[in-house]
């Protein structure tokens, strides 16, 4: 066993949390118990040095001759980002249930990730009524109570674009550590909370920018 605790750095990147996330979902689904940084390489298409860049960022030493064992780096990556690991579930809301939301009702996207989908609210109450679900739909009224009933942690934001500033600060307010916004509205982190912004429409922009010429002029 020749990997090692050292002095993580102060302040790791945010381009080195996604990929140390990423890199933790894909060792909790491989088989290997061993995997060196060439074959992580192979499979995220990021350089070797990079991939131990990042993973010594965090304070995980090794890895270099045989290889990182596989379980004691996916949960040195968990536990330093205070990642919920599979076992132990963190409760998640989804707010709009609009076409977007209502494609995430399927609880079993979540299983096996360490987020539970717990409740479901929307503005339109016929909706909470007419819709099916394994967990309780409420009237976006309730957001505040439910969310402090059940402890919900994390939101996922699926509203009307109009809808989306009002309904992210009510769940700031009662205790939302963080939202992934689905929504064209643009979001800010507060110091309580953190927005991811992932509407479609901005990740596809995004991608064309980053494959266009003008991008790689400047890379």
């Amino acid at each position: 066993m020749n990997e090692m605790l050292a002095a993580p750095q102060k302040r790791v990147s945010e381009p080195s949390k996604r990929r140390l996330v990423l890199l933790a979902e894909l060792l909790s689904r491989t088989d290997k118990t061993r995997i060196t940084s060439v074959e992580l390489a192979s499979l995220v298409h990021w350089s070797s040095a990079l991939i131990r860049h990042d993973i010594a960022s965090i304070g995980f030493c090794g890895g270099v001759s045989n290889g990182y064992d596989v379980r004691r780096l996916c949960d040195a990556i968990l536990r330093f980002f205070e990642i919920a690991p599979a076992s132990s579930e963190k409760k998640c809301c989804i707010v709009g249930l609009g076409r977007l939301g209502t494609a995430l009702l399927d609880e079993a996207i979540f299983d096996g990730t360490g987020y539970k989908i717990v409740a479901g609210f929307d503005p339109n109450v016929n909706r909470t009524e007419i819709l099916r679900s394994a967990f309780p739909l409420y009237p976006a009224s309730r957001i505040e109570a439910v969310v402090a009933s059940e402890r919900i942690e994390y939101a996922i934001l699926a509203s009307k674009n109009e809808d989306a500033a009002s309904l992210a600060s009510r769940l700031v307010f009662c205790g939302i550590r963080g939202i992934v916004n689905y929504t064209d509205a643009v979001l800010g982190s507060t110091v309580s909370a953190r927005v991811e912004n992932a509407s479609p429409v901005t990740l596809l922009r995004t991608l064309s920018a980053r494959t266009s010429g003008a991008w790689r002029k400047v890379l």
